[in-house]
């Protein structure tokens, strides 16, 4: 009884230790808490963007916008992308603030579609798994 006692409490401090991503939708946007001051923080999430293709359109204050050019690379994508006059784009509007020891990010993430024209629209991309992956992405930089 004792080493099934032993097994159990064991098992629940290994399921404990798990990380779990958290949970996105358009309702429940990327974030991540950074322990880094806020210009430092910054710094990263932009160095981090840059470096998967990503341009800077705007770093002001505690905004930072990021594009780049959207491949229409599954269903949802192809779906808005083909009533797209122009190349849709990827935009990602990051927001900082600073909390207790470090640095808050928020997160948002549109397709841009017929970008720069008098119709264009966002669609928001944080319901499909793009909305994860920016997650993870978040949560991987150091």
């Amino acid at each position: 009884m004792k080493k099934l006692f032993v097994i159990i409490a064991a098992t629940m401090m290994l399921a404990a230790c798990q990380t779990t991503s958290v949970v996105v939708s358009s309702k429940q946007p990327p974030r991540v808490v950074m322990q880094k001051p806020l210009p430092a923080a910054k710094k990263a999430v932009i160095e981090e963007f840059k470096s998967r293709g990503f341009k800077v359109t705007r770093s002001a204050g505690t905004t930072v916008v990021v594009e780049q050019i959207l491949t229409p690379n599954n269903d949802e994508r192809k779906q808005h992308a083909s009533y797209s006059d122009g190349v849709p784009r990827a935009r990602a509007v990051l927001r900082f603030s600073n909390v207790d020891g470090g640095t808050k990010i928020t997160s948002s993430y549109d397709m841009i579609i017929n970008p720069g024209k008098a119709n264009q629209e966002k669609v928001t991309l944080l319901d499909s798994p793009d909305g994860a992956r920016l997650q993870g992405l978040l949560e991987s930089i150091k």
